[in-house]
């Protein structure tokens, strides 16, 4: 596979992950589940040298410990979700920048790398590990479609008819593993945008659930692959076109003046 075939490829499949999983993600409302899980796995991953590990498994390893934190905070009730995910990114940042202070000299530039990303790293095994986490998403949408449906119109509704802690769970799973995979082309710093702004412009024109999830994925890639294109021409750095693009997607959508009825009418919240 040529160079420019593997960065198209690795555009479309981590744009278009993390677009679909930004519907999810803005639907329970949580929108800093993803800045938070992102910088969870910086923080693995910046540890992962003092630890003899590759940057994709300790980056997994550390958005899975970041995830089983907030589970456990989550399961007081009386805590708000959104406070839990503000102090657990506080706890995950100085991780992250512990870890970068302690690398060696010779590793350093590595670890900061990851800060920014760049789909001029991307290798046919990244995108490999990106396509099994993609197809991972897509697998979990159709298997649980139904279940999705509920848990995003209504915590209540779902508590009651679903196991919400464990749906919650895989949710926190497969975010940890899109996550992780793009964290190298587009940088623990900007992935929360790529993640959120394609689902927030989606959701500005769809008026159902598979509408908002198919668009969300389209932009995401679309973000990705025009990012990557602004960058190549203006010869500014990758990942931060690619977010100055999905703020653009996001910015059209706002002034095209139609908005969609909602895809659920009431978005639940996290167990």
């Amino acid at each position: 596979m040529s160079l420019w075939a593997t960065i198209a490829l690795a555009a479309v499949l981590g744009g278009a992950s993390a677009g679909a999983l930004g519907v999810w993600v803005t639907g329970l409302r949580m929108p800093f589940l993803a800045v938070f899980t992102a910088h969870a796995a910086l923080a693995g991953a910046a540890f992962g040298p003092h630890l003899g590990l590759g940057t994709t498994a300790a980056g997994f390893a550390g958005a899975l410990a970041g995830a089983g934190l907030l589970a456990f905070l989550l399961r007081h009730r009386d805590l708000d979700p959104n406070a839990a995910l503000g102090s657990l990114f506080s706890l995950m940042l100085g991780v992250a920048f512990l870890g970068i202070g302690l690398a060696p000299a010779g590793q350093k530039a590595g670890v900061l790398q990851l800060l920014w990303g760049s789909l001029l790293l991307v290798t046919p095994a990244h995108v490999a590990r990106m396509a099994v986490a993609a197809a991972a998403l897509a697998a979990f949408a159709f298997l649980f479609d139904k279940e999705l449906r509920v848990l995003l119109y209504s915590r209540s509704l779902a508590a009651a008819a679903i196991p919400l802690r464990r749906m919650f769970a895989a949710l926190l799973v497969l975010a940890a593993a899109v996550i992780t995979v793009n964290l190298e082309a587009v940088g623990g710093l900007l992935l929360y945008s790529l993640i959120v702004n394609p689902a927030v412009a989606a959701l500005r024109f769809a008026r159902t659930y598979p509408a908002a999830l198919g668009g969300g994925a389209a932009l995401g890639a679309l973000s990705a692959l025009g990012g990557f294109g602004a960058a190549w021409v203006l010869n500014w750095p990758v990942g931060a076109c690619i977010v100055l693009f999905s703020s653009g997607v996001v910015a059209a959508a706002s002034l095209s003046g139609r908005r969609a009825a909602p895809a659920s009418p009431s978005p639940g919240s996290p167990p």
